[in-house]
């Protein structure tokens, strides 16, 4: 497996913590391609987490007393963007968490965080004893509260989808092309034949070509999605994937991202309408509601035992947590709970 985080930093492209290269345990890639639903791989979303050193985990033991004097800054994320990689023919966008974050935001359920956990065996391009371990227990990071993150990040994306379809420069795309009776949309290879050849767009004075050019350069992967289908696909695509995943875990306490990559596709096809989305977004959450109720899901993360996780991952790391973490405190905690069960069913 290749960690791609730490190949970069190697190769000098990246300039995360020092510390961090050598200390990832999870990354995987996200995005389209974990849904089964891209056809190019040369853009890769990769997520995952890195263990920090132990004083940024547990800064009393540099000393640190919290709330006076200087403070250790927390580590709590590395995020670098767009970065090429001629030698893989990849554009990388990278986010790796401290472990701490990482569980932190995944036992929320954050639709995005969630999934990482979850993706196909073959997104995952580098995974150490603990991050396996980690895997291995993704199961017990899902509870009903998934039900409130996914609705409100599919609300928020249909939203925007109804209230911002189109930008300056897509406006005044089309208010160029509808000028000279244009219907089809022009790639970026006819604006930049035309330059060379009278045959491409003839109609065009030199100052509009220029122009369209010009807005051509700066326009986003986004921007040309909503200036082809008139409408935000990618938004429409991630309204059905959130409810589609939520569908998952309330029914079923598991997820798998491929499921729904044949929906997927067809949406950023262009297959789907406004309104197809609109009557698929009111069926499904209807089915949601039904589903929160019903579920047999825990209502919120076991803390405990996702704590007990995590400490495990840091002394599997550390090797000792000794003066760390008192581990009699912990154990007092875990009797205190299962006397608490035991005395509920007693009663």
């Amino acid at each position: 497996m290749t960690c791609y985080t730490t190949k970069l930093a190697i190769a000098g492209k990246i300039n995360p913590p020092k510390w961090l290269p050598h200390n990832i345990h999870y990354e995987a890639i996200m995005g389209s391609v974990a849904y089964g639903a891209s056809s190019d791989t040369s853009d890769m979303d990769l997520c995952g987490f890195a263990i920090p050193t132990k004083e940024l985990i547990f800064p009393h033991l540099a000393g640190e007393i919290t709330g006076f004097g200087t403070q250790i800054n927390r580590f709590e994320q590395y995020q670098q963007h767009h970065i090429d990689d001629p030698e893989s023919r990849k554009t990388f966008d990278i986010t790796i968490y401290s472990i701490v974050k990482y569980f932190q935001l995944v036992m929320q359920n954050n639709p995005n965080m969630i999934d990482s956990l979850f993706v196909p065996l073959n997104c995952v391009t580098h995974v150490t004893e603990i991050g396996k371990l980690v895997r291995e227990n993704r199961h017990m990071f899902l509870h009903k509260g998934a039900y409130h993150k996914f609705s409100g990040y599919s609300f928020s994306q249909m939203n925007k989808i109804k209230n911002k379809n189109s930008t300056k420069s897509t406006k005044r795309v089309k208010a160029i092309l509808d000028e000279y009776g244009i219907d089809t949309i022009p790639t970026i290879d006819n604006i930049n034949d035309a330059f060379h050849n009278d045959a491409f767009l003839p109609m065009l004075t030199d100052p509009d070509l220029l122009e369209l050019k010009s807005l051509y350069d700066t326009m986003g992967n986004r921007e040309f999605t909503i200036l082809n289908n008139g409408i935000d696909t990618k938004k429409m695509y991630h309204v059905v994937r959130l409810q589609l995943e939520c569908e998952q875990i309330l029914e079923e306490g598991d997820l798998d991202l491929m499921r729904g990559r044949e929906k997927l596709k067809s949406i950023r096809r262009g297959e789907w309408s406004l309104q197809d989305i609109e009557e698929f977004f009111a069926i499904k959450e209807r089915r949601l509601e039904a589903l929160y109720a019903s579920s047999e899901l825990q209502h919120s993360p076991d803390e405990a035992r996702i704590k007990q996780l995590l400490l495990d991952c840091l002394e599997q790391h550390y090797g000792s947590l000794e003066g760390a973490v008192n581990r009699d405190v912990e154990v007092d905690s875990l009797i205190r709970d299962m006397q608490d069960v035991l005395d509920k069913y007693q009663r």
